[in-house]
């Protein structure tokens, strides 16, 4: 979901003359709300959902404005299982795609509960026809689709977080990953003896072992707030992408007990049993050496901050950068339909009062701009009551709103944060209880597709 958005100078940036000169044909529109469907016609001016006619281009408008991607990434991208032309979203102006979105249909990790998310991809104006407004309002319309297609969230990569605030997306989720000295790695040679338990190798995967890498995935990353869900088909697809260069699997006998996909020096995903820890030291004993061998003096592992390989990396001299942005570059969340969102998680947020040991009915009402919420746990009976609030109530910005759900910031983070206001210091206990803390983390494996 790596946006380089080019069109965001619209709101930056005077049009120049040449662009005076275009806007006397081109009038700016601002989308009402709701918005009606697709298409709208202001003019010589078409908001549109894409087509497969599009596709061509649509290829050539994301040339153009991101000098990529290649043609064989752009037509393995159409092979997605869950794509279908009208994901994307267009402006035309005299028949001409001058501006585009592509929203990807995902469904993600939140506790013990799946949402669905879209992500929000390729967000790109034409250079001659930046300044009117055109990326915004397909912004706008993205919230419109994701109310109107059930989805619950939408995330996106940018190096622009200033253009997507004031649309009341937030910055969640860290750039999480770390980096060690090739040589520091364990050295672990095949044969390697656990106890009684037998011999381990470590050789690239097969095609059979498919539902391996799928129950591995599973037990690694199932409590990963962000963690993309994936079908059989999802899978056979991104592997098909090639992304990395060689998946080693971690084997005891023929049982497969970890997995990496890795990328000349980067570990891109990386997967063992809990039960079995040395299927991990196994693994980046075979990166270590490929490394070595290929002459890469370090490693990078992409991973969430509680993953058991971080930890590695420590033990091996390494660092672990995590922070919200690292060169310029950060991760978004938006909930387009916050009464969907919050339906959703009840289940969660009720497993969340249980673990904590929270008294029952347990209250918390929430205002943002002129919406109210009220969460009521209470086991079965948990509900999410609109337009209503109780003595127990919190004021936030549609971003801090994000951030506190999503499990980025914490209530102690969101208090910092500009129109925050709680009404009791038991709303506070009760936001503490329901929305934590959480690792938000999206393996690069689904980050380039989701």
């Amino acid at each position: 979901m790596r946006q380089r958005l080019r069109s965001s100078g619209s709101i930056l940036r005077p049009a120049s003359s040449s662009r005076r000169r275009v806007s006397k044909v081109v009038v700016p529109m601002k989308v009402p709300s709701p918005v009606i469907r697709l298409p709208i016609r202001r003019g010589s001016v078409e908001f549109c959902l894409g087509t497969e006619a599009d596709h061509e281009a649509v290829y050539q408008s994301l040339l153009h404005v991101f000098h990529g991607p290649d043609r064989e990434a752009y037509l393995g991208a159409l092979s997605d299982p869950t794509y279908r032309p009208e994901q994307r979203l267009l402006v035309k102006v005299d028949n001409r795609l001058v501006s585009h979105i592509h929203l990807t249909e995902r469904r993600v990790r939140f506790g013990s509960v799946e949402l669905p998310l879209n992500g929000v991809m390729w967000v790109g104006t034409l250079p001659e026809y930046r300044g009117m407004g055109f990326a915004q309002n397909l912004m706008r319309l993205a919230d419109d689709r994701a109310r109107e297609t059930g989805a619950a969230v939408q995330a996106l990569t940018t190096g622009m977080p200033q253009f997507y605030r004031p649309l009341g997306w937030g910055v969640c989720g860290r750039q999480t990953f770390g980096q060690t000295l090739s040589r520091n790695l364990p050295q672990v040679s095949d044969g390697l003896i656990e106890g009684r338990s037998g011999f381990w190798n470590v050789r690239p995967w097969r095609q059979v072992e498919l539902n391996d890498l799928m129950s591995l995935y599973e037990l690694q990353y199932a409590d990963t707030t962000g963690a993309v869900v994936r079908s059989e088909d999802y899978w056979r697809w991104i592997i098909g992408r090639k992304y990395a260069h060689v998946i080693w699997v971690a084997c005891q006998g023929e049982t497969v007990r970890g997995y990496a996909f890795v990328k000349d020096h980067k570990i891109l995903e990386i997967a063992s049993h809990p039960a079995h820890p040395q299927a991990l030291k196994a693994l980046l004993g075979r990166v270590r050496a490929e490394a070595l061998e290929r002459a890469y003096p370090e490693v990078i592992v992409h991973a969430p901050v509680d993953h058991p390989v971080l930890e590695a990396f420590r033990a091996a001299s390494g660092k672990v950068i995590d922070q919200e942005d690292y060169e310029g570059t950060c991760s978004m969340y938006h909930i387009p339909n916050i009464d969907l969102f919050l339906e959703l998680i009840l289940p969660e947020l009720g497993r969340r009062a249980e673990h904590a040991g929270a008294a029952v009915p347990l209250e918390l009402g929430m205002t943002v701009g002129d919406r109210r919420w009220l969460i009521h746990i209470e086991g079965k009976k948990s509900r999410v009551e609109p337009d209503k609030l109780s003595r127990r109530h919190l004021t936030l910005s549609p971003s801090t709103l994000v951030r506190l759900l999503m499990g980025h910031c914490g209530i102690d983070g969101a208090a910092t944060e500009e129109g925050f206001e709680s009404s009791t210091g038991t709303a506070l206990d009760a936001a503490r209880v329901l929305f934590p803390v959480r690792p938000i983390w999206r393996s690069p494996l689904d980050s380039a597709t989701a």
